[in-house]
């Protein structure tokens, strides 16, 4: 292939994933455009989402690899624009902070002497008669720590972000997405400074104490890659989604697209790379897949993630990045306090922005929960504690802006056979009113 004559790539989703893609292609001499249905924003679940000057993720993002080589690619990105943030996370249960990662005195003087020996009991017995085969998530953690562990510390948050029992989760998620992690590794990281390896980082990633940001967001990433990709002649098309896949037998033919409109396009390229979401992909082939296939995609489901940012009068709040809320008394699962990401996340340093963040499904309670009720939900919905009440004498919440979206990250269910995994994929929703709040007056705006 000539650099003359590049082949035209067509990708669905202005992602990372997409993006990355058109940006490694695009510097070996192919054309690419991508279709993204966000009528805005670039980055997927990874965009930063913008409010009167404030910005926030949704979730947030941390920049941390042992790979050098991505590493490297996300520094050519933006050179002089990461900067470099001490990691502050706790878990708030039963009205006390703990420290996240554990901490071992943290821990026990929260815990108290009785509970503590359960737990070292609880321990001891899961390595003494551990379960087999781990068949599901409450399997895997209490063998790594004690069922009693288990029910403090990740029962209660796992559900409230899954929907679901932590029995019908996979032991197969939970060994990827806490990889490496066990209550000695935990207990040996709070007692002993840790060191880097040559050539990698000796730490388990759920135990990082610092990570790399952009200074505006991770959504600066993103934007900037697609700024990069219009300068070289890449197209970039807003506001289209992928209605249909055409298809000839096993190889894509074609897309048709469909705009805010409802107007639609054909596109060919010589090659496709999709990054939908994957219910959405299997059902928008045309021809149609087999039916077994359609089936399949038509039982899988979206966790809906939902955040409601509250801009407050005041500063240093608390020092978190984050803090897991544990508490099973309320809906919220766990607060961003974005000045501790980046202070240029802000246009006011005498403000805060926190993002109260949601777990629900589509079309339930809390997804179909009206405008100004959601509003009251994420000022009223810190933990009901001696730490709540403290908050509510300091905070005057002046600005909120809640929107939902339905989250990217996959929740595994079991099925039939243990090693079936059905992942639950992202797609994103409408925005919700924004309301001004002063005192006892609330305006809202359009």
């Amino acid at each position: 292939m000539q650099k003359s004559t590049p082949q035209k790539v067509l990708l669905i989703g202005a992602g990372p994933a997409g993006l990355t893609a058109a940006a490694e292609l695009t510097e070996n001499g192919l054309h690419t455009t991508i279709l993204e249905k966000d009528p805005e924003f670039v980055g997927g679940i990874s965009r930063t989402a913008r409010y009167k000057g404030y910005r926030f993720d949704i979730g947030g993002h941390r920049f941390f690899s042992k790979s050098a080589e991505i590493t490297e690619w996300w520094r050519k990105r933006l050179p002089d624009d990461f900067i470099q943030v001490r990691r502050m996370s706790r878990i708030f249960y039963g009205g006390k902070f703990y420290d996240y990662p554990l901490r071992a005195m943290n821990a026990l003087g929260n815990l108290g002497l009785w509970t503590s020996s359960l737990c070292m009991l609880s321990y001891l017995k899961s390595r003494l008669f551990p379960i087999h085969p781990e068949k599901s998530f409450a399997d895997w953690v209490s063998n790594r720590f004690g069922s009693k562990l288990f029910n403090i510390f990740f029962k209660t948050y796992t559900e409230k972000v899954w929907g679901m029992p932590c029995h019908e989760i996979s032991a197969d998620w939970a060994a990827q997405r806490i990889k490496g992690l066990s209550l000695l590794n935990a207990v040996w990281h709070a007692l002993m400074p840790q060191k880097k390896k040559k050539g990698g980082d000796a730490l388990v990633k759920t135990l990082i104490d610092r990570f790399e940001y952009p200074r505006l967001g991770p959504g600066m990433m993103w934007e900037k890659t697609r700024d990069d990709l219009l300068k070289a002649g890449s197209e970039v098309h807003m506001g289209l989604r992928a209605k249909k896949i055409r298809r000839e037998g096993s190889r894509v033919s074609g897309i048709q697209s469909e705009d805010l409109q409802g107007q639609t396009k054909e596109w060919t390229a010589d090659a496709y790379i999709l990054t939908m979401p994957l219910q959405e992909t299997a059902l928008a082939f045309d021809p149609p897949l087999a039916d077994s296939a359609v089936q399949a995609a038509q039982r899988l489901k979206y966790r809906d993630f939902l955040t409601v940012a509250l801009m407050v009068r005041r500063t240093e709040l608390f020092p978190d990045n984050w803090i897991y809320v544990h508490d099973p008394s309320v809906k919220l699962g766990r607060i961003q306090n974005f000045n501790n990401w980046s202070p240029e996340m802000v246009p006011n340093h005498e403000t805060t922005c926190l993002g109260l963040e949601y777990f629900c499904f589509e079309g339930d309670n809390l997804w179909t929960l009206p405008d100004q009720e959601l509003i009251e939900l994420g000022k009223k919905s810190w933990p009901s504690s001696a730490w709540s009440m403290r908050t509510k004498s300091w905070m005057d919440v002046w600005c909120v802006c809640p929107n939902l979206i339905l989250s990217m990250d996959p929740a595994i269910r079991m099925t039939s056979a243990p090693s079936a995994l059905n992942w639950k994929s992202w797609k994103t929703c409408k925005w919700w009113a924004v309301t001004e709040c002063t005192n006892t007056t609330t305006r809202t705006t359009p």
